[in-house]
């Protein structure tokens, strides 16, 4: 009888080690070890956090399909400016912008960097999507996984981006863009403030 409750008692003394563990951990979140800095030190770890992101900027929306939505020598200046939770009809859309890699982000030299592009849109049921850079298509398909826009990123180098959201059952919701930045391993261990 012994034996059989043997395997209970140090399953619980294992739970309960794991438990005491993980509270423990958690009392030393970033959030509270924040309070320890300076007002200097606080200041450069927001800049910090700031770049791992390009701004995602205004896009250009056109509600129907259009043949060749995706053409570099399309003009859409006459295409209003849409932002993130914008709406969008069930019927086909375009969303067009050009991305530069700028010079700097918030100050720091991104040369080298790779940059991933996920456009974010909602809608009941199912919304596939087709995105394009400069004309060529890269992806097809609902629910898309990033893809690298920019690989190694120089400064002013621009790719046209387009999306065309197909036909869905309901109204579509554009959520917005993600442009992750991911540093080189040389720009990482360089990484230093540009002082333009």
């Amino acid at each position: 009888m012994r034996f059989r409750s043997l395997p209970h008692v140090l399953a619980v003394i294992v739970i309960s080690s794991l438990l005491s563990v993980m509270v423990t951990a958690q009392s030393f979140t970033p959030v509270r070890e924040q309070k320890n800095l300076s007002p200097a030190a606080l200041a450069k770890l927001h800049t910090l956090e700031t770049l791992k992101e390009l701004p995602p900027g205004e896009w250009r929306f056109h509600a129907g399909d259009l043949p060749h939505g995706e053409s570099v020598g399309l003009d859409d200046s006459s295409w209003p400016l849409v932002g993130p939770k914008s709406h969008a009809p069930k019927e086909a859309v375009w969303y067009r912008r050009v991305i530069e890699v700028p010079k700097t982000l918030n100050g720091y030299d991104i040369t080298g960097a790779r940059v991933w592009f996920q456009f974010h849109a909602t809608a009941n049921g199912p919304m596939p999507q087709i995105i394009y850079f400069n004309g060529r298509r890269v992806a097809l398909g609902d629910d898309l996984e990033p893809i690298i826009l920019f690989e190694p990123a120089k400064p002013g180098d621009k790719v046209l981006v387009a999306v065309k959201l197909l036909h869905t059952v309901d109204d579509k919701t554009f959520e917005g863009v993600s442009l992750r930045v991911e540093p080189s391993a040389d720009a990482t261990s360089n990484a230093r403030p540009n002082p333009d």
